[in-house]
């Protein structure tokens, strides 16, 4: 029997004892005082012959693995014991194979089995364990012996890392059996009691490869084993058509049980099962669903189901679809046992009746008084569809033959709850107040069918009760149900239960009258007196006696005493003692169950539980530390020096270590190592707690002093507008002039030092090294503000109340300028000439840069006045406001430039758009009378016309002497120009009236005013003329006198080469006084201007001169001077001249001078400036 099997009835046992032991007394009284009871039925049971399979059969089941015993045997350390899984077993193909040296038609059937089991620990590797199994079958269909067996077991484990999986192929293995003769798991038809064995060789050869399962060896062997129908009914799964199925229990060679199979005939199949596939792997399986389809069936009818040995018999094969006859088919007929194969025809009514010899042959296995049971079979091979039935051949055949088989008995017993069924396996056996129920099977074992008859059943105390058995087919039985209670007065020992077929004889055709007798026994004992002493109470790792000595059995023999008690796991341990003492020391502390399970040798079992409770062992443990002082924010490390918990359940980690500390351990507060780092100066202690795996806590203290250090790792941060700022790659902080930045500084420190830190601030220590800021507490917090653009160094020193300081950390901050900005400003308004504009400019810029502005006017930007890079940067007014005129629109700018400069250099700059227009001057005139007589000098004025200053000294006063005489012949008589000046002198010709126009033209149009002046008609007078131009006559001679004497006089002195022959005022040339004043580079001492005479006037004096001869009728005089040629030329190149450049000289002077009658006129106006016409009107 395996473990688990017995396991499970060792359960059940105990399980009944409890409940009995359970009853109340008076419940047991009431059984005493009842007599026993002896009830009994009878009921049909149908023969459970050979199935059929079809390919497609399908069974599907839920089962598991147990690779425990596998795994452990090969040496590899797992945790694993069970792998759960599915089992899908299919029908693939049907067809004939040699077996044996015959004709053989097989089955074959492929199952694909599917296992896993989860947090696998595989040689100190957690993972999932899966393994795939897949099985191919021969079964013989006559009879569902396998021939051969082949399976492949793949075994691989998925190894966990974090998140990932590492799948290591464990084991690939693939097994074949093959088996000659083919062991027969079922002897059909199926009866209970039915017992046969079968001695067979076996070859098993492996294949396959492993790095941690070794790969058993091939063998070969004889092999021998044996199967009983234990029993009929419920199976225990959940299959409802499987409710009467048939435990067939296998045996090994040595009689032990070792698998054990449900068949469901509903099934064609096992329902559960239990199965010894290779040493160590065990399957069980439990059909969960069946698959079939039965269209076209075939069935076969013996005439003599049972027949002697070579006897001539028939068989009716029935071909049926869809429950009709179907004729014509073909079949093949084989009784392979003799190697009789044969093809038959189906006749009208779907049957073919084939007549074969039953033969002698004997079975492959060997049970029972027959000879053997042999398949025969029918079947289509185009469409492989089987039918089959079993033929029984026995040399002792009677007529009719009713046999009471005791063999097959079989006892249900009822103890309290528990209803167990009891088998020669097991052992009969009963105590007072047990219900009991036997199923006594009768068989008819003859050629024809029995008639109906009774049986008479004796019970253990005598009473005699008939029973009525129906009539019975060949080979058919009847099952006997007979209730019996055991009184609680029973006396210990064997009973029977006797029974008898056909007690009266009255079946006269019964070849055997002595197997109609049968007798069962059955021991009736008691129930094994426990007994239990062991303490309530003990310590962990102690040895606890447990003593069940004293039990005893009143109905003798030996007592079986197992223990079994519970862990802290939660699992049990349990162990068999003879002399029923058991000795355990438990590992932790806890209360446990300690059970005491008497069985005695007729399986009676009595269970007994007791608590003993299991105190703990605290934990012990001790610290240390490499040093007994650390300075202050050091760390130190503590460690466990030693620890013990002889009662731990984690070896590797036998207690939990918890630091208490009031700074937190490095390696976390959990562990045998804590580092810490003290804040506070002077002595700390730290204290370690042990807490076993049962809360009990073991302490630990150890004491260091803690001593000053200097505050470290000064720290800055700075924050503007709420922001922190962040350094750039550089290690810079960046920030713009005029911002407002806080400087925030930390230290480190021990804890009692923070609060009185002295924070020592420069925040700018290059530029202002004065400028300290001091702030005592954990952090500073200091606001300041650069006006200055460029790198600028803020340092930072921390210093504790003990003198102790940090180096000075130094933090650069880049102060980026802002340039400066100008406020929109709207353009001027249009000014004239000499209007004064005025402008004011806003800047805008950082405060510490609004002082330091230059504010600049750039009033001609097109001139680069300052010369230095454009010419838009020129600073000619340095101011914000401009108050400025332009006295000429013609040169005033259309824009200036107002430029903005910082102390940085950074300039912001706008122009401003100028419009300066021109002002027209307004023209005044005046006449010294608007009535002159005619041939009298009228002076006129243009005194009194204004204009802007650049324009008054460039103003051109032009006047028609006579808007009514078109003077220039252009065709318009209003525009002449008879004359230009602003005070002129005019003598008009003739009498009547003028009309006088003035302009006044700058760069414009000009203005005009007209004034009328009316000429009278004047006689002719010597003394008027006299009066006139005497004194102009007198002066021109004057000076022409004058200047002829000096001529004279210098080159009589200055050349004495000069031939006196010749008069020298032959050499003078006339020239016209206007001409000589009008030319001013006309230069009367050089010789080349002397020759050339003065150059010929601009058209506006020719047209002066013009008028001045013409006098507006042609009537005016000039006046005519005669000046030397040049005197101061000829004195001053006669010192270089010799003799003969004399002489040629004076003959040029002499030819010329009969042309001499050439004179150059001059007026007056030409010949006296402004300041004489001005004296002249004064007086």
């Amino acid at each position: 029997m395996s473990k688990p099997l017995a396991s499970a009835i060792i359960v059940v046992i105990l399980l009944s004892s409890q409940c009995i032991l359970m009853l109340h007394s008076d419940e047991m009284n009431g059984i005493d005082e009842e007599s026993s009871k002896l009830e009994s039925s009878s009921r049909n049971t149908a023969i459970t012959d050979i199935p059929t399979w079809e390919v497609g059969d399908r069974w599907l089941y839920d089962g598991y693995l147990d690779v425990g015993e596998f795994v452990s045997s090969s040496g590899v350390s797992t945790n694993v014991q069970y792998l759960t899984g599915t089992l899908d077993r299919t029908v693939t193909d049907i067809y004939t194979m040699n077996v044996d040296n015959r004709s053989t038609l097989v089955y074959e059937a492929e199952s694909i089995g599917t296992y896993d089991a989860s947090n696998v620990n595989l040689d100190g590797n957690t993972g999932d364990l899966d393994i795939e199994m897949q099985t191919t079958e021969l079964v013989r269909a006559s009879d569902l012996a396998v021939i051969e067996q082949e399976a492949t077991i793949d075994i691989d484990f998925g190894y966990r890392i974090f998140f990932w999986t590492i799948n290591i192929d464990v084991a690939e293995l693939t097994i074949t059996q093959t088996y000659s003769p083919p062991t027969e798991g079922y002897d059909f038809p199926l009866s209970v009691g039915d017992y046969w064995s079968s001695s067979y060789y076996q070859e098993t050869d492996y294949e396959g490869s492993s790095d941690f399962v070794d790969i058993p060896e091939d063998s070969q062997s004889s092999e021998s084993r044996s199967w009983q129908v234990m029993s009929k009914g419920a199976p225990g799964t959940s299959f409802a058509s499987c409710q009467q199925s048939y435990n067939v229990t296998t045996f090994d060679s040595n009689g032990s049980a070792d698998g054990y199979r449900w068949f469901c005939p509903a099934a064609r199949g096992d329902v559960s099962s239990s199965t010894d596939i290779i040493d160590g792997i065990n399957a069980f399986h439990e059909l969960q669903t069946y698959q079939a389809g039965r269209s076209k069936e075939i069935s076969i009818e013996f005439e003599y189901p049972l027949s002697p040995l070579d006897f001539d018999t028939s068989a009716w094969a029935n071909v049926t679809q869809n429950g009709q006859p179907v004729s014509g088919q073909e079949l093949q007929f084989r009784y392979g046992i003799e190697g009789d194969v044969r093809t038959v025809t189906t006749s009208a009514n779907g049957s073919a009746n084939i007549g074969f010899n039953t033969g002698h042959s004997v079975d492959d296995s060997t049970g029972g008084s027959e000879t053997g049971s042999h398949g025969i079979i029918a079947w289509i091979p185009s469409q492989k569809i089987v039918g089959a039935s079993t033929i029984t051949i026995d040399q002792n055949v009677s007529t009719i033959d009713l046999v009471a088989l005791s063999e097959g008995v079989t006892v249900e017993r009822t103890r309290g709850q528990s209803t167990t069924t009891l088998a020669s396996s097991t052992g009969f056996n009963a105590v007072p107040g047990d219900i009991l129920k036997f199923y006594v099977p009768i068989q008819n074992r003859g050629l024809m069918t029995s008639p109906s008859t009774t049986m008479n059943v004796v019970s253990p105390d005598g009473s005699v009760q008939t029973v009525q058995v129906p009539s019975l087919d060949s080979l058919a039985q009847a099952v006997v149900e007979v209730n019996w209670t055991v009184r609680n007065s029973h006396p210990i020992g064997e009973i029977t239960l006797s029974f008898q077929v056909d007690p009266d004889g009255l079946i006269s055709d019964d070849g055997d009258r002595a197997n109609n007798n049968g007798v069962f026994s059955l021991f009736i004992g008691r129930l094994p007196i426990a007994s239990l002493s062991m303490p309530t109470q003990s310590m962990t790792k102690s040895e606890v006696v447990i003593d069940s000595g004293a039990s005893y059995d009143e109905d003798g023999g030996e007592l079986t005493c197992d223990f079994t008690v519970s862990i802290p796991d939660g699992s049990f341990v349990s162990s068999s003692e003879e002399d029923c003492i058991f000795e355990y020391a438990w590992d932790d502390d806890g209360t446990y169950d300690v059970q005491l399970s008497i069985t005695d040798d007729e399986n009676d079992e009595v269970v007994i539980v007791q608590s003993i409770e299991i105190l703990n062992r605290p934990p012990e443990i001790t610290i240390s530390s490499e040093y007994d002082w650390t300075y202050v924010l050091s760390p130190i490390q503590f460690n466990v020096e030693e620890r013990s918990d002889i009662d731990t359940q984690t070896p590797q980690a036998p207690m939990d270590i918890l630091w208490d500390s009031s700074y937190p351990c490095d390696e976390g507060q959990v562990g045998v190592y804590c580092t810490v780092t003290p804040e506070v100066e002077g002595n700390y202690t730290i204290r370690v707690e042990a807490v076993d795996d049962d809360d009990d806590i073991g302490y630990s203290n150890k004491t260091i002093e803690v001593r000053n250090i200097a505050p470290t790792n000064p720290r800055a941060e700075i924050w503007m507008g709420g922001n922190r700022m962040i350094p750039d790659s550089r290690g810079v902080y960046l920030a713009n002039e005029g911002d407002l930045l806080t400087f925030e500084g930390f230290a480190d420190d021990s804890q009692n030092d923070l609060g009185t830190l002295l924070h020592i601030w420069n925040p700018d220590a290059e530029n202002n090294p004065d400028l300290v800021i001091t702030y005592e507490g954990r952090k500073s917090t200091v606001e300041h503000t650069y006006h200055t653009s460029g790198l600028h160094l803020a340092t930072l020193q921390v210093v504790d109340n003990d003198g102790a300081s940090t180096e000075s950390l130094i933090v650069p901050i880049e102060i980026q300028n802002i340039d400066p900005q100008i406020t929109p400003l709207a353009p001027p308004l249009p000014a004239a000439e000499d209007s004064v504009i005025s402008l004011t400019v806003s800047t805008i810029d950082t405060s510490g840069d609004l002082l330091t502005l230059r504010n600049c006017f750039d009033l001609d930007p097109l001139t680069n006045s300052d010369d230095s890079e454009g010419s838009s940067d020129d600073c000619d007014v340095e101011s914000l406001i401009l108050e400025r005129s332009w006295p000429d629109a013609t040169t005033a700018p259309t824009m200036i430039v107002f430029h903005v400069t910082d102390d940085d250099g950074s300039m912001a700059i706008i122009e401003i758009p100028i419009d300066i227009r021109n002002v027209n001057p307004e023209p005044r005139a005046s006449v010294s009378t608007f009535s002159p007589t005619e041939g009298d000098v009228v002076f006129f004025s243009a005194n009194g016309t204004t204009d802007s200053s650049h324009d008054m000294e460039i103003l051109l006063y032009n006047w028609d002497m006579d808007t009514s005489v078109d003077s220039d012949g252009d065709g318009n008589a209003a525009n002449d120009i008879d004359i230009q000046g602003k005070w002129i002198e005019w003598t008009f010709t003739g009498s009547g009236s003028r009309t006088v126009s003035m302009t006044a033209v700058d760069e414009g149009p000009g203005s005009s005013i007209t004034l009328t002046v009316i000429v009278s008609e004047a006689p002719f007078s010597l003394g008027e003329f006299m009066a006139s131009y005497g004194l102009v006559i007198i002066v021109i001679a004057i000076i022409s006198i004058a200047g002829a004497v000096f001529v004279i006089r210098n080159r009589q002195s200055g050349v004495r080469s000069l031939d006196p022959r010749f008069d020298q005022t032959s050499r003078l040339k006339r020239v016209s006084m206007d001409d000589a004043f009008d030319d001013p580079e006309y230069d009367p001492f050089d010789d080349q201007s002397r020759k050339d005479g003065p150059k010929a006037v601009s058209e506006e004096s020719d047209e002066n001169l013009s008028d001045n001869k013409t006098g507006g009728d042609g009537d005016s005089e000039s006046v005519e001077v005669i000046i030397p040629d040049d005197v101061s030329s000829i004195l001053l190149d006669s010192k270089g001249l010799d003799e003969d450049g004399a002489l040629e000289e004076i003959e040029e002077e002499s030819q010329s001078e009969d042309d001499l009658s050439e004179s150059v006129a001059m007026s007056l106006e030409d010949a006296l400036d402004d300041e004489d016409i001005e004296a002249l009107f004064e007086e």
